[in-house]
């Protein structure tokens, strides 16, 4: 099995020395275990371990679970009256755990139990040749006693050096372990028997060892293991060889006095009796020197109880055992915690299993991920011989086309020939032969096998580890947020570092095994020309779709290198190699038979099956009894059978099952609760005999141990965050497992326990039993609840990882959807600790077994979520996950209450008790899953100008105006080609007259019918002849960019200026659909099957269509996206847009609907729209200088406002918070105008106002009209002033901004005044009287200015909208920074409605939210936490001059110092991912 963190071979490597694939160490984690080996005898303290087992446990495992540990339990003689088997190994297996515990467990490792009873003290299974030969010279004059011993004892020439070995009971007594009833008689009387011989033998070798000691040919040590109890060298081995005192707990029990009239009988569970009952005086004695030694040298861990038994027992229900045994619990419990505690303390900072609190960087999960790589590569080299000639073909290759572009290398064969064993071979060849600072990088992909890797993880894993090791940038989620960016990103990588001079060799390790994603099979990611000095090598089997492709992409054959079948020389090396290391040897017979049935097969799986039985051979095993199997698979075949044999069909099956069905592995405390919770594995085990306590049944540890045992050539221990799972260290053994044991009704049975395990449903419950012998009882079966959360920010991972595979696959999909799909806190927590791609890859999983939409729904959420958590490296503050979550889903609430309904209620009734300030989401304003959008396909460099696709290939070949063309498989969305080297801007001309002025022109595929459109309408033509009969116009909003009609004729498409694609009727001429979500004018459109191809020039992405989508999933059709100018009302029930600045129309839209509800025409192009919310005018201003004045209650019914003489363009309008005046900005002076009514009409007298403004004045770009006829406004140049109307003019200039004014916003009760610009800083100012109160600086990654803002409805807070994509909100009264919200869109417009507000995106979405803030806020809240921000408030103190500041827990802040290269690049890639500041 894998080699465990505190082991280690030489010194400890560094991080840089792993990314560079150093091999020269071992795999280093701080454990996360606590494993305690309890040691005692059978039966005399059996009412303490029943007790601790019952209350001392359960509390030091829920202390533990706690501080991120996991807590294990091994007794191994719980459960079991006595050793089950007649092979004398358990002395050995017993030692064996006390060794594994202190290689795992980071704190105590054991507790020793002792009482009156010495123990049982076993015949040696092993004595060494010198020493029998020793022994037996001393029996020369007792030739009955040699011929005893040699009956029992018998010579193994194959071990190292020879041995001799005690004969299983078994092979004198066959009836020995045979519980049959009918065997009954034959079982006592061979019990017996053993007995008796067992006495006699140990007479035999005491007798001889004393006699060899005295005349010096054994030493005193040797002489007392035939004296020594098992329990006492387990007290050497635990308590005596360690730093015991922190690691080990002492309980000893003395019974004061027994009365007379009981004798040695009533006593003998608590003493040690001889074969004829009498009391064993021997073991008396050597307990009395093994008490005193304890009380000498263990007397700081010692708990001494003195207690009477109660009729010749310890009995519960007796009030003073009672009290001992909570004693006894009581003290386990709390030295076991003051010991744990003082290894965590000593252990210092540590990564806590499950912890959601600590941020691990990307690097750190690389080094770890790289040493487990090459910590398994390392351990199959050890065992690694042969193979010489493929691994020199192979070096050869690389050293040959080092300094030229060359191939990738490929190593396939069939499975199990070796390939991975190759693979790690080179990497640690070529690590030894390259520079110091060459690059390995090996990825062994089944290595987490049924888990299959994906593609992208892999290859960002590779980026990370050679960038880290080379020097070079590491891929980020601006540069790398598509599969296609990182392939690129990939590809890119390998360029540079050959161009440093670097040498990089990659290996890559079975790749048929990737996951489905993006058909990693294809190989479409695996550059097939590579630069100098960079080296890819892969395997895969020869019989995979892998291979197939890759024999498709590398058409010459010197690329492959087949992985032949094992030569006879080199089995005979491997066998022998593998033999020494187990210090075993072969009989001259059994080599040549394993090597001829080697020799069938050739295979080197084969071969280590095989040598995993031969290494347990005696030299004295017949040939007949050897079992080798003909094939790998009759080897397993074989290998089960061995062990059904040996520990039971059904405990064999239940633990090979359920480590085969777990994904991640299971804990062996796991496998040992769900084997408790299997009927069949119990009533195996208990068939025979009674459970030691039937109302409580778990499987006796002890036999799971023996199994493991057998099984350690073929288990691994899987170290994550230092918590050890085993799994099967091959997948074709896992395969085989499956289809041995795993058919249909088993595995569903299995993973119905494994689910019902990990939903913690029988914990604390009592199951049904029912045992042969007893009716149906209910007991206990001991297991732990499995609780989401063990301890604040301490989450369950092992419940996370396995609990939603097992409910899919066992068929508990009610559960599946109340547990974890429509489980907010569930989807936050994995995505947090798991990864995002992991709870995206369940939800696949379970869309593809269940007739589920809201599964495919949220799914789809997340994936639209992805790059926000991808950019935060997971960590997504809790709040902001379920605002996003709310925000995309609770528009589908009412369509699919069950599940999306239940999520979005939980999502809200958190956010509504959240502590802190927060937005809560009252609609669905981001992007929401669902509808008919399926896919985009984000790679041309500039915009598409042409496409086209093949159907019969199945090809979509776009053009983009850089010249760039690309070829699409519609088949998996994947990019096949990119042609280079158009110089010439691709698209389609139409030559000819034509009666109309059409803006665009089209054909039908059968010549047939003439699309023609101009300006809003799309004319279809029939062709005849020469001549054309128009028989169908269609009527758009907006200009028609491209239509296209189906091959048969009944459909058309059509795309247009206002971003919409619209589906119709050929034949009635009926808008079937309209698909909202391009973002873009829509200048292509194609048909291809059941699904719309869409582009634009604008935009470099192609969108997919699914027009068989589900209507209720349809998300809310939008204005169109950067429409020139917007203003709404303060419900968002209507919105007023100007699409394009030269349009010289109004829309009116209703957000309801959807729909323009009315067109407002203009004279000319509009300059700014505002909106009076109280009275319900639209005000319009125009470039020619006219003010359009629409009531919206008659919005036919248009006032004007006549330009000035000067005829100036309007530049901003407002309307003063009372909206009893009407401020107008020309570009040369300011009008100040009275709104009143006449017979209950709005009318506009005026100007009563007006100023100039000089010449060389900055234009106007905000301003806000003050109550009291004071206007505050600022200029594009950073100006700000306040202008007063009514004093005749006086004027003040305010502190100015650094660059351009761009929102000014007033409170609602006139008291306040918010100024924001372009730059960093945006000023808070009191206007009675006049005076900065609060300037706001906020540096984000990206920070370009304030648009908008609205004061709450009590003038406490204030809302801005931000370049950044964000809206934050304020404090007033302390200008302090409350919230950030991410909203992935500009917000240009904000209207204050009830306790929050509702906004615009320049995306055109409509956001309404609440805010809640409490009245006191923690002194630790940090608003910018999830945000890669800073911010500073600069305030004036009330009571006395000068500012004061408060600054974020962030040093150096300057506002001005940006990251130009950073920005330049992101403004430079318009990136659909969540870019958080």
């Amino acid at each position: 099995m894998a080699q465990s963190p505190t082991e280690g071979r030489g010194g400890e490597i560094g991080p840089q020395d792993v990314l560079r694939g150093c091999t020269d160490g071992a795999q280093r984690t701080k454990s996360n275990m606590i494993r305690v080996f309890i040691s005692s005898t059978f039966t005399d303290m059996s009412s303490e371990r029943k007790a601790l087992l019952e209350k001392a446990y359960p509390e030091v495992r829920s202390f533990c679970c706690g501080l991120g540990l996991v807590f294990e339990v091994v007794d191994l003689r719980w459960g079991i009256r006595n050793v089950p088997s007649g092979d004398h190994e358990a002395c050995e297996v017993f030692l064996e755990e006390i060794q594994r515990c202190e290689q795992m467990s980071a704190g105590p490792t054991f507790v020793a139990l002792l009482g009156n009873r010495y123990g049982h003290r076993a015949l040696p299974r092993l004595i060494p040749e010198k020493l029998f030969d020793a022994l037996l010279s001393k029996l020369s004059k007792n030739p009955e006693g040699i011929k005893t011993l040699n009956q029992w004892f018998k010579k193994d020439s194959n071990a190292v050096p020879p041995t001799y070995v005690l004969q299983p009971i078994i092979a004198h007594f066959p009836h020995y372990i045979d519980l049959r009833p009918e065997s009954g008689k034959q079982h006592d009387k061979d019990v017996l028997s053993w007995r008796l011989a067992e006495t006699r033998l140990l007479r035999l070798l005491r007798s001889a060892a004393t006699d060899a000691e005295d005349t010096g040919k054994i030493t005193a040590e040797e002489k007392q293991r035939f004296y020594t109890s098992v329990t006492e060298r387990e007290f050497e081995r635990g308590l005596w060889q360690n730093d015991y005192e922190s690691s080990a707990l002492l309980f000893v029990r003395e019974i004061p006095r027994q009365k007379s009239r009981e004798g040695p009988k009533r006593f003998a569970k608590f003493m040690d009796v001889t074969g004829d009952g009498l009391l064993d005086a021997e073991a008396q004695g050597l307990l009395a020197g093994l008490k005193t030694r304890l009380f000498v040298k263990s007397q700081k861990i010692l708990n001494l109880h003195s207690v009477e038994l109660s009729r010749g027992s310890i009995n519960p229900k007796c009030k003073e055992h009672a009290q001992y045994l909570d004693s006894v619990c009581e003290q386990f419990v709390s030295q076991m915690k003051a010991r744990i505690g003082a290894a965590m303390d000593s252990l210092g900072r540590r990564k806590m299993w499950g912890t959601t609190e600590e941020e691990e960087k990307m690097d750190g999960l690389v080094v770890t991920e790289a040493r487990r790589h090459i910590a398994i590569s390392a351990e199959l080299c050890r065992g690694f011989h042969g193979r010489e000639g493929l691994l020199g073909k192979l070096c050869l290759a690389m050293w040959e086309s080092s300094n030229v572009r060359h191939r990738p290398l490929v190593v396939h064969g069939g499975a199990g020939m070796g390939k991975t064993a190759v693979l790690c071979k080179l990497a640690q060849e070529m690590r030894g032969v390259l520079e110091a600072r060459a690059v390995v990088v090996i990825r062994l992909l089944a290595a987490c096998h049924p888990q299959k890797p994906d593609i992208d993880h892999v290859l960002h894993s590779i980026c990370t580890q050679v960038c880290l090791a080379s020097g070079l940038a590491p891929p980020s989620p601006l540069t790398v947020s598509t599969h296609l960016e990182l392939l690129r990103f990939f590809w890119d990588v390998l360029e540079q570092v050959s161009q440093q001079g670097g040498a990089l060799v990659i290996v890559l390790d079975s790749v048929e095994q990737l996951a489905d994603q993006h058909h990693a099979h294809k190989l479409r990611w695996l550059p097939i020309d590579l630069p100098p000095n960079v080296h890819v090598v892969v395997s895969m089997e020869t019989n995979s779709e892998a291979f197939a492709n890759m024999r498709f992409k590398l058409e010459s054959l010197g690329s492959f290198f087949e992985a032949e079948r094992l030569s006879c020389e080199e089995g005979e090396r491997i066998i022998e190699s593998d033999l020494r290391a187990s210090q075993r040897t072969l009989t001259c017979e059994q080599s040549s038979a394993v090597l001829q049935t080697v020799e069938s097969s050739g295979c080197p799986l084969h071969l280590k099956l095989i040598l995993s039985v031969a290494k347990r051979w005696t030299s004295f095993t017949p040939l007949t009894e050897l079992r080798l199997g003909t094939s790998t698979q009759e080897m397993m075949s074989h290998l089960f059978l061995m062990l059904e044999e040996k520990h039971g069909k059904e405990l064999v099956g239940g633990a090979l099952g359920y480590i085969t069905l777990a994904r991640e592995g299971l804990l062996e405390a796991e496998l040992c609760d769900v084997m408790s919770l299997d009927d069949d594995v119990i009533s195996e085990v208990y068939r025979y005999s009674l459970p030691p306590i039937p109302s409580l049944i778990r499987l006796p540890p002890l036999l799971w141990v023996r199994l493991r045992r057998d099984l350690q050539d073929h288990l691994e221990e899987r170290w994550t965050d230092g918590v050890a799972t085993i799994a099967f260290n091959n997948k074709r053994l896992s395969e085989a497992v499956s289809a041995h044991y795993l058919r249909s009704e088993r595995r569903g049975r299995s993973l119905r326990i494994l689910a019902e395990y990990f939903l913690g449903r029988w914990s604390g419950k009592l199951r049904p039993a029912s045992l042969p012998g007893l009716s149906l009882l209910l007991s206990d079966r001991k297991v732990p609840p499995q609780p989401l959360w063990f301890a604040p920010g301490l989450a369950n991972i092992r419940k996370l990882q396995e609990l939603p595979y097992h409910l899919l696959h066992s068929g508990l999909w009610e559960e599946l959807r109340q547990e974890v799909i429509s489980c907010a806190e569930w989807l936050f927590i994995k995505s947090r600790l798991c990864g995002v791609s992991s709870v995206i890859h369940d939800l696949d999983q379970c869309s593809k077994y269940m007739d589920c939409t809201e599964t495919g729904l949220i799914r789809d959420a997340l994936v639209l979520m992805k790059p926000s958590l991808c950019f935060l490296e997971g960590h997504m503050e809790v709040s902001l996950f379920y605002s996003e979550l709310l925000a995309r889903l609770s528009s589908l609430n009412s369509a699919f209450p069950t599940v999306i309904g239940r999520l979005c209620s939980q999502c809200e009734e958190w956010l509504l008790k959240y502590p802190d300030p927060i937005l809560i989401p009252r609609s669905s304003f981001l992007q929401q899953p669902g509808g008919a959008l399926q896919h985009t396909l984000s790679v041309l460099r500039g915009g598409v100008v042409c496409m086209d696709i093949s159907v019969v290939l199945r090809l979509l070949v776009a053009g983009s105006d850089d010249g760039v063309v690309e070829v699409w498989s519609m088949l998996d969305k994947q990019l096949v080609h990119t042609l280079l080297g158009h110089t010439d801007r691709t698209g389609k001309q139409t030559v000819g007259e034509f009666p109309l002025l059409p803006s665009f022109f089209s054909v039908t595929e059968d010549e047939k019918t003439l699309l023609a459109a101009s300006e809003c309408t799309l004319s279809l033509f029939s062709i005849l002849g020469d001549s054309l009969d128009r028989f169908l116009d269609l009527q758009h909003d907006d200009d028609i960019l491209s239509a296209c009609v189906s091959s048969d004729g009944r459909r058309l498409v059509s795309g247009a200026a206002d971003q919409l694609v619209r589906v119709w009727s050929v034949t009635t001429g009926a808008l079937l659909d309209s698909l909202c979500g391009a973002d873009a004018p829509v200048t292509c459109v194609l048909l291809f099957n059941d699904f719309v191809v869409s582009a634009s020039t604008a935009t470099s992405s192609i969108l997919l269509w699914n027009l068989k989508y589900d209507a209720s999933t349809k998300p809310a059709i939008r204005i169109p996206a950067d429409s020139a100018h917007i203003a709404l009302t303060k419900d968002g029930d209507q919105v007023f847009y100007v699409h394009q600045q030269s349009h010289t129309e109004v829309m009116s839209w209703n957000s309801h609907t959807g729909s323009v509800c009315e067109r407002l025409p203009v004279s000319s192009e509009v300059s700014c729209l505002e909106l009076a919310q109280n009275k319900r005018l639209l005000l319009c201003g125009l470039t020619s200088g006219t003010v359009l004045i629409y009531p919206l209650a008659l919005p036919q019914e248009t006032l004007c406002i006549p330009p000035p003489e000067s005829l100036c363009r309007v530049l901003c309008l407002t309307a003063g918070t009372k909206e009893k005046h009407l401020a107008v900005a020309y570009e040369d002076s300011v009008c100040l105008f009275e709104i009143t009514s006449r017979d209950n009409f709005p009318t506009v007298e005026g100007p009563l106002e007006k100023f100039a403004l000089p010449l060389l004045h900055a234009p106007l770009s905000a301003m806000a009209l003050l109550p009291d006829r004071r206007l505050l406004y600022g200029t594009s140049c950073g100006e700000v002033k306040l202008w007063d109307f009514s004093r005749g003019g006086d004027v003040s200039d305010l502190e100015p901004h650094r660059s351009g004014v761009t929102c000014v916003t007033v409170s609602n009760r006139g008291a306040h005044a918010l100024v924001g610009s372009e730059d960093t800083v945006q000023r808070l100012w009191a206007l009675n009287p006049l005076a900065l109160d609060h300037t706001m600086e906020y540096k984000g990654f990206l920070f370009e200015g304030v648009l908008s803002a609205a004061f709450s409805e009590t003038d406490r807070f204030v809302f801005t909208g931000s370049q950044d994509r964000t809206i934050k909100v304020w404090d007033v009264a302390s200008g302090n920074l409350l919230f950030v919200q991410y909203v992935y869109s500009p917000v240009v417009r904000m209207v204050t409605f009830r306790d929050g507000f509702v906004a615009i995106t320049r995306q055109g979405a409509i956001i309404r939210e609440l805010f809640r803030c409490p009245d006191h806020i923690g002194p630790d809240y940090n608003p910018v936490r999830s945000f890669r921000a800073q911010y500073r408030v600069t305030s004036r103190e009330k009571d006395r001059e000068g500012p004061q500041t408060s600054v974020s827990n962030l040093q150096d802040f300057n506002p001005t110092q940006l990251n130009l290269n950073l920005v330049g690049m992101f403004k430079a890639k318009p990136s659909s991912a969540c870019v958080m500041l």
